[in-house]
């Protein structure tokens, strides 16, 4: 189903228009906008210069308290404005605790909203993902910055790999793989087998939306030397999608932390917004 609810997370210290991206989005779908604004709290902690005393530490945690709920009362205003339902959540906590945060706010949505944009904390951009990949079980929607997202594009590029990752990303999409004029099924180097991909590699998801009176097109692309991620995002700009559909860490957290991956690259592609999956 198209969502009924949006979440977007807003560093306290950007501008209060920077969930228009948001609001568009919830424009498109007539659906309810939930905006966490998170302030990073710091620490009770040492310097190179001793402890930072008591009485600092405090008045700077309390300056950070209050512009993260100014800037919700902003936030509220601008919603109000432009006629959106939607609610606002002042948030104050150290960096630890963001993602448990956003993780448990996403719960009581249908997908979360990813924005490229140069004006946040990267220590909270890193854990509004953290939030949403591990802890939400919510689908979210990667736009890079300056790009146009839409709920109802003309075209859509599915990566498909056959794991509970992309399976669970296929399901959230379906209703807009259905409103789609043009839906792509891209495997990229797929190995036939009776399990995975199965003899045929893309027969199966490609019957699977047929029920759902979706017509695909499954494109087989060998990716002659390049990463999954480039292949993908090659052809979706062959193909004109205006949006990608993919699973999201399909490997170990770890792994993906340290050596990137195919998530990490699409996360940090620049022309197309991705819906992603846990």
């Amino acid at each position: 189903m198209f969502p009924k609810t949006l979440l977007t997370v807003v560093d306290s210290e950007q501008p209060a228009d920077s969930v228009k991206d948001a609001i568009a989005l919830c424009g498109e779908a007539g659906c309810h906008l939930a905006v966490l604004v998170v302030g990073i709290a710091l620490p009770a902690a040492t310097t190179a210069y001793g402890a930072v005393p008591a009485e600092t530490w405090s008045e700077e945690r309390e300056k950070g308290r209050v512009a993260a709920v100014e800037k919700a009362t902003e936030i509220e205003a601008v919603l109000k404005k432009a006629g959106i339902s939607g609610d606002v959540a002042p948030y104050f906590s150290e960096e630890g605790q963001i993602a448990d945060i956003v993780g448990m706010r996403a719960r009581y949505t249908d997908i979360g909203l990813v924005r490229h944009d140069d004006g946040m904390d990267p220590r909270l951009a890193k854990k509004i993902l953290e939030g949403l990949i591990y802890q939400s079980a919510r689908p979210f929607l990667y736009l890079p910055k300056g790009v146009k997202a839409a709920l109802k594009p003309k075209r859509v590029l599915v990566g498909w790999n056959a794991t509970k990752e992309s399976a669970r990303a296929v399901h959230a999409a379906l209703d807009t793989l259905k409103e789609a004029e043009q839906v792509n099924i891209v495997l990229v180097d797929p190995l036939a087998s009776e399990f995975g991909q199965g003899e045929e590699p893309g027969a199966d998801i490609a019957a699977y939306l047929a029920r759902h009176d979706i017509r695909v097109t499954v494109d087989v692309l060998a990716s002659g030397g390049r990463s999954v991620s480039d292949t993908l995002l090659q052809h979706a700009g062959d193909v004109d999608a205006g949006l990608l559909v993919a699973g999201a860490y399909g490997h170990s957290r770890i792994r993906e932390f340290l050596f990137g991956g195919a998530t990490r690259d699409l996360l940090a592609n620049e022309q197309i917004p991705v819906l992603m999956s846990h």
